[in-house]
């Protein structure tokens, strides 16, 4: 014969999920609300240059850097007195980066600027371990 135990069987006790969608939709919008949304703080009134090969990017951005017809350098609205502190900016930037898709660095740059003013801004971005994206606007054909 089997024996059967002395001891009482508990009941499982049910867990409430009512409230685990409010709670969810708490979290969004508080973390919605406390993050910093990216935008171009920037506002340089700048001529982009002309491109036929301009295409809209889908990656998100890391940093932006931009340099105005002055020649005056700006890393995320900021202004910086050389390429060598837009090296560090946007190393200290990326240092939390582990994938490629997350080292997109946006580039704006007035189409006057001659090429010796903005490629070493250029050159202290891919040092930083930047991907560039730069901004130019898409020329008629």
């Amino acid at each position: 014969m089997a024996r059967r135990s002395n001891r009482k069987r508990r009941k499982p006790v049910p867990v409430p999920v009512a409230s685990m969608g409010d709670i969810a939709f708490l979290l969004i919008i508080f973390f919605l609300v406390c993050s910093e949304v990216a935008k171009d703080k920037t506002n340089l009134e700048v001529t982009l240059p002309l491109s036929e090969y301009v295409e809209k990017q889908e990656a998100s951005v890391a940093a932006r850097v931009a340099v105005d017809e002055a020649g005056q350098i700006f890393l995320d609205g900021e202004a910086v007195g050389s390429p060598k502190d837009v090296e560090w900016g946007v190393r200290a930037m990326l240092a939390s980066t582990v994938a490629d898709d997350q080292r997109h660095v946006q580039f704006k740059c007035d189409a006057k600027l001659p090429k010796d003013t903005f490629e070493p801004v250029l050159k202290a971005i891919a040092e930083a371990g930047g991907i560039i994206d730069a901004v130019g606007e898409k020329q008629e054909e």
